[in-house]
């Protein structure tokens, strides 16, 4: 029984990987915590951005997630994003990073950040 509680204590251990879930209501909120200083997200977003959800994985260094765009703002996010040859979807590039964003008619978009 001890060996059994040890397998499933190591099993847990070993497949947690060291992620960050962060939500902010608002963009002004995300911004106040840093979440753009530090690199997670671009700060390309308008500032009516809401339900921003970043989870981030510290052992990877890679960030994916989701936020909202108010329909009548969707045109300034896109002019800060380059589209790719895959419907609704964005690329914004820096010099260390690149996110890509599915946008999706709702104002929805999911993104996923590969640190390079």
């Amino acid at each position: 029984m001890k060996n059994l509680i040890l397998l499933i204590a190591s099993m847990y251990f070993m497949g947690c990987a060291d992620h960050v879930t962060s939500t902010y209501s608002t963009y002004s909120a995300a911004k106040k915590n840093g979440l753009f200083e530090r690199g997670w997200l671009p700060d390309v977003l308008p500032k009516s951005t809401t339900n921003i959800v970043a989870v981030n994985d510290l052992d990877n260094n890679t960030s994916a997630g989701n936020f909202t765009l108010e329909k009548t703002h969707l045109n300034k996010f896109l002019a800060h994003v380059e589209p790719t040859n895959l419907m609704n979807q964005y690329r914004f590039s820096d010099s260390d990073n690149t996110w890509l964003f599915i946008v999706n008619e709702t104002g929805l978009v999911r993104y996923q950040l590969d640190k390079l």
